[in-house]
């Protein structure tokens, strides 16, 4: 299986600088993308931010960054397990990677609240 276009962060679970990649295997919808997108939406080339992020695509290539990726998972299986220990509802069941989806309308919580408190705690997050 695969998708035509696919986006993803460079500074989250890939730990570069941030920014983010728009990555697409048509070249059509390409040429598209790149029209929409520069000039205009996207500025001049950073060079020290491409260095950066060709160091953080080298380190991706490291058994390290497997085990890395491996513990990451880890952690949000036990964080989704846990919370659904507390009473919380994660939509899905459970996660087989990174990602999460809970229900926080029964405790009467507002994604902005949950949002804080997990900064707090060093956890990171969208609302």
């Amino acid at each position: 299986p695969h998708a035509h276009v696919v986006t993803t962060t460079t500074h989250k679970s890939l730990r570069g600088p941030r920014g983010g990649m728009i990555l697409c295997n048509d070249e059509d919808i390409a040429k598209k993308m790149n029209s929409a997108v520069f000039p205009g939406l996207q500025g001049g080339p950073l060079m020290h931010v491409i260095a950066a992020k060709a160091v953080a695509f080298g380190e991706a290539l490291k058994p390290s960054f497997k085990v890395y990726a491996e513990s990451v998972a880890a952690n949000a299986k036990a964080l989704a397990s846990s919370l659904k220990e507390t009473g919380l509802d994660i939509v899905s069941g459970g996660t087989d990677n990174h990602l999460m989806l809970v229900d926080l309308r029964p405790k009467n919580a507002t994604g902005k609240r949950a949002e804080a408190a997990l900064g707090r705690a060093n956890i990171t997050c969208n609302k």
